[in-house]
């Protein structure tokens, strides 16, 4: 992807939305994009994040998926375009797509950008993201979730969602009460999931160590919703 060389004045009247949790993450979004002269604000939550919109009408909020307890980055999304249709959307985030977040594909919005945080280290990326966005100028390239070569694309929202109880150290009977299901019934899921996801048994290394493994370096440690 070919760096914008836009003047400074292109950046001075739009306003940034940066929702991101971690705090540290947070600040150098902000600065990045403050050294290009955006106006930016910053929020830790979806609760804040609306309390922000409503006092500064953001032309484009960046959105984090994981947002801790709570509301998602997805939630948000939602009520963004109910509530303020006209700011543009870019989900930043280290999900492959939102099956790692319990929804399907179709929780994107079109007109959304959805972009892997991995992927935006070069310097001025994440300012023509933004400016691609609000030109309403999003193809494949800015459509990470919908990538074939994504980790663990050929798994179904269900399976993911199996290696994410796996990494979270649950047994197959607190899955099964999870679930609503049986434990026989459990089985039969995680077997399907590690042939799908071509896990296999090794001498060394449990294959319930090795699930726990596709997932976290796949989306990350997992977040225990209360």
């Amino acid at each position: 992807m070919s760096v914008a060389t836009n003047s400074v004045a292109n950046f001075e009247s739009r306003k940034v939305l940066v929702v991101e949790d971690d705090p540290l993450l947070r600040s150098l979004i902000a600065d990045s994009l403050k050294g290009s002269k955006f106006s930016v604000s910053v929020a830790a939550s979806a609760a804040e994040a609306k309390r922000v919109i409503l006092e500064v009408d953001p032309d484009v909020a960046l959105l984090d998926i994981e947002l801790g307890n709570g509301p998602t980055g997805l939630d948000l999304a939602e009520y963004i375009a109910t509530s303020s249709p006209q700011i543009a959307i870019v989900f930043l985030t280290h999900l492959p797509d939102p099956r790692f977040a319990g929804q399907d594909a179709s929780s994107i919005p079109k007109r959304a950008a959805y972009i892997r945080k991995e992927t935006i280290s070069q310097p001025g990326i994440l300012t023509e993201i933004i400016e691609r966005v609000l030109r309403d100028d999003i193809d494949h390239e800015l459509r990470h979730h919908l990538d074939p070569d994504r980790p663990l694309a050929d798994l179904s929202k269900s399976q993911i969602s199996v290696l994410r109880s796996i990494a979270l150290g649950m047994s197959n009977a607190e899955i099964a009460e999870q679930r609503d299901s049986t434990v026989r019934a459990v089985e039969h899921l995680i077997r399907r999931t590690l042939m799908a996801a071509g896990i296999e048994g090794d001498p060394t290394v449990s294959t319930r160590t090795a699930a726990a493994r596709a997932y976290i370096e796949a989306a990350g440690l997992p977040i225990v919703n209360e």
